[in-house]
């Protein structure tokens, strides 16, 4: 059976080794800027902040998740969230807000939201958070979200780990780790698993550079389609600035929240 301890050593690893790569990059655009002719100056120190930053915070995240694997002996429990959207529209929309990099929602095309998560930080690390979510690459950045339902109720922790390659985690909301997500291939396909325990539950598979994914549990039986980047003409003013996933729902009753709690890992991977 797959460990906790065992993933988080493994991210924990990666991120440093990133951290690391991208830290002696911004070394050489720093030195850069230190010798080159003013004309390059404003790049070169743009590119080193940007560096910079990313590397430094994969660093830090990956400090924290080594200590963290060293203290973790709880193993992955069964999840007991019971939660479901009894039923959602036909077409929605998952999309980062704008201007927040650390927010995203799940709209109707009316724009009522059905669901959202932010990003966890504390009042004191709000500013620095924003700084580092313009200031760095996204899709390497690690970062922790809270997922609650359209009436704010927390339905789970979700883990984002950076790095060249990703990996998400899930809680519940008792902090007792329920599933992870895995990346494989398949004849040229993308395959992004929802793991409980050793067994898949949700599978999203698909075209990673069209970005269309078909949902399906473990039975095979389709849930919804998602689209990246495919703005709904029925709703185009309203997500046409608001990057993510056109949803298209195959069963629309009784959506449990962890496939909901998986469409947003999916969805935070492209931040």
């Amino acid at each position: 059976m797959t460990q906790v301890k065992e993933l988080i050593f493994q991210d924990a690893r990666r991120q440093l080794i990133t951290g690391a790569a991208l830290s002696f990059i911004a070394l050489i655009f720093i030195i850069g800027f230190i010798t080159m002719n003013p004309s390059g100056i404003l790049l070169s120190l743009i590119y080193s902040a940007i560096f910079t930053i990313s590397g430094l915070g994969l660093l830090r995240t990956g400090y924290l998740d080594w200590k963290k694997a060293k203290q973790t002996e709880a193993d992955f429990e069964t999840d007991d969230t019971k939660a479901t959207y009894e039923r959602v529209p036909a077409r929605m929309y998952l999309g980062q807000k704008p201007m927040k990099s650390y927010q995203a929602g799940l709209f109707a095309m009316d724009g009522e939201l059905y669901g959202e998560i932010q990003e966890e930080v504390g009042l004191k690390q709000k500013f620095l958070t924003g700084i580092t979510a313009i200031f760095s690459f996204d899709t390497v950045r690690s970062a922790d979200f809270l997922l609650k339902d359209k009436s704010g109720s927390m339905l789970y922790r979700v883990e984002k780990k950076g790095g060249f390659s990703w990996r998400g985690y899930v809680q519940n909301k008792h902090g007792n780790y329920v599933a992870y997500t895995k990346d494989t291939k398949n004849k040229g396909k993308q395959i992004t698993q929802y793991i409980e325990h050793d067994q898949w539950r949700w599978s999203a598979e698909g075209d990673a550079v069209i970005g269309h994914f078909t949902i399906t549990d473990q039975d095979g039986a389709r849930w919804a389609i998602i689209k990246r980047g495919a703005i709904p003409t029925e709703a185009v003013d309203r997500f046409e600035r608001m990057p993510g996933y056109l949803v298209e729902w195959k069963k629309r009753d009784n959506i449990p929240a962890s496939l909901i709690a998986f469409l947003f890992l999916l969805q935070s991977r492209d931040r």
